[in-house]
């Protein structure tokens, strides 16, 4: 009896001191507050106060259309970037009046089957279908199926219900059929208030008293204070000072029911305040959303971040729905492409407005620099392919233009554009780029002197950047762009092509300058194409690979000319399975690690493991596409077509001369075929191939050009004194 007694104690013990996972997990809350800027949060006097009490980050807010509301909500509810449709805003309850009919009736119209949950979208079907299109996989919905999946309750509170019913922050909680467990999105969450926009204002102790019903049973919570909303809407009809009167009194409200919330959780229990819609007529970096994270476990003073940006103070919205799934210990979806959220070490909200003014800067900086300097590269190739025949201009003159455009890139690595305004960045990169050639012109009297001094510096600048988390590129504008999301960390495919044009270059330049070093820079040139490679396709570095496959194609063709080795048959077959071996060792290299931390490549092998054939189907579509529209749209295309150009007209006029070229300097003509090889390669093998293909081909077409011309004025010179 006794040790009956004594294990019947003990297990007690154990439930006591031990709690389940179930209890462990806690409630995850969410406060969204729709078209809210991070700086009128800030300004304001009574939430000021709590964003320095938790963790921070700015979201990026790409879907797969604009950034606004209904595709936000449905993108943030799939966990990838989705569509939403004009129905995103039916959400209702099961006996509220929708046309006419009773809502449950309308929702057993269109999905088939009865209504469980308390609040029903009538949406869905529409939603759903607007997403089959896309080439990448969607399943709107898929976080509140999820949850459902594994016995996880869910529920939503509010609306910002204005001209017309506006319930679409619905859509990041709902299952794919459209249900929520329990809540409130009707009128009677609302009181009328002349004094507010539309006459309507959130009754807070019916919100909180509301909070209160589904706390317990809950775990997910959803509050939309439609407020934020509302007023966004209607500012432009108010008179600036009564404007600033009605958003006090809001933010006045939501401050007090923070209190509310914050009184109420448990230790266990996380808060996201979630401003994720930007403001009506939001540019550049205004578009970045913003999320603080509260509760008793949280850190204050912290910033947020997440592997899919793998930038302290950045985040995505894709990125809400797995941290809600992995904070309630549930598995999430490989159809999630986000990743969940975690610390990113000390900062604090000035770290992220200072963070958000230098993104905005190079947003605006990129589309007018960038078209400039494409201009001036197609202006000045044009130019010195004319200037061969007609000699309008002295070589030298030509040849320091020319020079000037390979400097281009290894100068937007350096400067800080992102503190200065486009009229003064744009000065100063023309002023850096012409002392540069001057300092090149001085110390380096041979024009393949200065190809190797710039080639190498801007292969070995970026390899170094790399390694180093790439704090340069992230503020470049040829780097990232965190407002689009095309990108957040590693090697892009501007200085990809960068990377692997200058690197080849840089190396057939120092063997023509030094031939009797030919055996050591063959060695010291397999190890660093070699490091390139395996920098490409590190999960912890370049993280490219299609920049992999481009540098594998580009750099073999330049070894295997270099070394004379001829394309037979067994040369062809070792190439190829040369290319497999370093395709696996990528591979495993993703596959080793978590899903949560893996890179692009990790993603699209789940993605295969997942979907099969389908999403490598949707893979080459997607890359054909961006592809087909870059070479429409994108500056780039005309200065990738501007360099194919020329290097026809150089292959056929003046004839002979590319022979007498590979003559002269057969390592640079190594080096030529190696480039131009890497740039169809990164044509055929990138989203944004033409980007790559046109910075790539940069350093075989501005070479080429002038060692031409010096050749056409040799064998001129000779005729001359005969004459």
């Amino acid at each position: 009896m006794k040790e009956k007694l004594l294990c019947l104690s003990l297990i007690i013990l154990l439930f006591l001191f031990f709690p389940s996972k179930a209890t462990a997990a806690g409630k995850v809350i969410v406060l969204s507050l729709g078209r809210v800027d991070l700086e009128q949060l800030r300004a304001a006097e009574n939430i000021s106060p709590w964003l320095e009490q938790g963790a921070a980050a700015l979201l990026n807010t790409g879907t797969a259309s604009s950034s606004i509301g209904r595709h936000l909500y449905v993108t943030m509810g799939a966990g990838s970037r989705a569509l939403g449709t004009d129905s995103g805003r039916l959400a209702f309850m099961r006996d509220e009046e929708f046309n006419g009919s009773v809502a449950a009736q309308v929702f057993v119209r269109r999905q088939g089957r009865q209504p469980q949950g308390e609040i029903i979208h009538l949406g869905m079907a529409e939603i759903i279908r607007a997403n089959e299109s896309l080439q990448h996989p969607v399943r709107p919905g898929l976080l509140g199926s999820t949850l459902h999946a594994y016995g996880k309750k869910t529920a939503f509170i509010g609306n910002a219900d204005g001209k017309t019913v506006n319930r679409e922050a619905a859509l990041l909680l709902v299952d794919e059929w459209g249900q929520i467990d329990y809540g409130i999105v009707n009128a009677e969450i609302l009181r009328e208030d002349d004094m507010f926009p539309y006459g309507l204002r959130m009754d807070k102790e019916k919100v909180w008293s509301a909070f209160l019903h589904v706390y317990e049973r809950a775990d997910v919570i959803l509050i939309d204070w439609g407020d934020t909303t509302r007023f966004n809407e209607y500012r432009p009809l108010m008179l600036e000072e009564r404007a600033k009167q009605v958003e006090g009194q809001i933010f006045r409200d939501l401050s007090w029911f923070l209190a509310k919330i914050h009184a109420k959780m448990d230790a266990a229990d996380v808060l996201l305040v979630l401003a994720g819609i930007p403001v009506t007529g939001a540019t550049g970096a205004q578009n970045l959303g913003f999320l603080l994270l509260l509760g008793p476990s949280v850190e204050p003073g912290t910033l947020l971040t997440s592997p899919t940006t793998r930038r302290p103070g950045l985040a995505a919205v894709i990125d809400l729905a797995p941290f809600i799934l992995q904070k309630l210990e549930v598995k999430v979806p490989g159809e999630m492409l986000g990743r969940a959220l975690k610390p990113a070490g000390p900062g604090r909200i000035a770290d992220l407005l200072a963070m958000r003014k230098s993104i905005d800067r190079i947003y605006r900086l990129r589309p007018p620099l960038l078209k400039t300097y494409v201009l001036v590269q197609i202006i000045f190739v044009l130019g010195a392919l004319v200037n061969l025949f007609l000699r309008l201009i002295p070589g030298r003159y030509i040849n320091s233009l020319l020079l000037g455009l390979l400097t281009v890139p290894l100068l937007l690595l350096y400067l800080p554009l992102d503190r200065f305004a486009l009229p003064l960045a744009m000065v100063l990169t023309v002023i850096s780029a012409v002392i540069l050639v001057i300092i090149l012109q001085v110390f380096c009297k041979h024009i393949i002197a200065r190809f190797a001094a710039i080639a190498v510096a801007t292969s070995v600048s970026l390899v170094i950047d790399v390694l180093r988390d790439a704090r340069l590129m992230k503020v470049s504008v040829l780097g990232y762009d965190p407002i689009s999301g095309a990108r957040y960390y590693g090697l892009g495919n501007e200085y990809m092509g960068v990377l692997v044009g200058s690197a080849i270059l840089g190396v057939v330049a120092l063997f023509t300058l030094w031939p009797r070093f030919r055996k050591q820079l063959l060695a010291v040139t397999m190890i660093y194409f070699l490091g390139i490679i395996y920098l490409l396709f590190s999960p912890h570095n370049g993280t490219n690979f299609g920049g992999t496959l481009t540098a594998i194609v580009a750099f073999g063709m330049t070894l295997a000319v270099l070394l004379h080795i001829k394309p037979k048959g067994k040369t062809l077959l070792l190439l190829i399975a040369g290319l497999s071996l370093l395709a696996f060792v990528a591979l495993q290299l993703n596959l080793q690690l978590p899903e949560n931390e893996q890179s692009h490549l990790g993603r699209t092998i789940t993605l295969l493991q997942n979907h099969g054939w389908k999403a490598l189907q949707d893979i080459i579509w997607r890359k054909g596409a961006m592809n087909l529209r870059l070479l429409r749209y994108s500056q780039w295309s005309r200065v990738l077509l501007a360099f194919l150009g020329v290097l026809a007209v150089l292959f056929c006029r003046p004839q002979g001369v590319i022979r007498k070229l590979r003559e002269k300097y057969p390592a640079i003509a190594a080096g030529f075929l190696g480039i131009i090889a890497g740039s169809i390669a990164a044509l055929c093998f990138n989203d944004s191939g033409v980007v790559a293909a046109a910075t790539t081909l940069l350093y075989a077409g501005v070479p080429m050009i002038i060692l031409v011309a010096q050749i056409m004025r040799e064998a001129e010179a000779p005729a001359e004194a005969n004459t």
